[in-house]
């Protein structure tokens, strides 16, 4: 079990780690600290989001893809990895206006 204190920055590292390992619900635990330690960082979210989708938990990745985009709309990674999360629920139409998306974030 991880240690309970941390910046958002050391979670996420810690989360990092225990996803290299294999420990993939231990990386889980360690993003919801993130997000915790940091609610309005995107790159938080996006670790978590990612680990979500690397547990097959799509439907719930991408309901915190959504919450990451709230908060960082201009995000060409976000949109990409909803993107690829909507193609694993076989949701293409959608999937295509997140890519349509990411490359139009991407001109800017």
């Amino acid at each position: 079990m991880p240690p309970t204190a941390g910046s958002a920055g050391e979670w996420i590292e810690r989360g990092k780690a225990c996803s290299r390992s294999g420990d993939h619900e231990q990386a889980l635990a360690c993003y919801v600290r993130a997000v915790e330690a940091a609610p309005v960082s995107a790159e938080a979210y996006l670790f978590l989001c990612n680990e979500l989708k690397e547990l097959g938990r799509y439907q719930e990745a991408i309901e915190c893809y959504n919450k990451a985009l709230k908060i960082d709309p201009a995000s060409c990674q976000l949109w990409i990895n909803k993107g690829n999360t909507l193609v694993k629920l076989r949701r293409e139409d959608e999937a295509m206006e997140c890519f349509d998306r990411a490359r139009r974030t991407r001109k800017r």
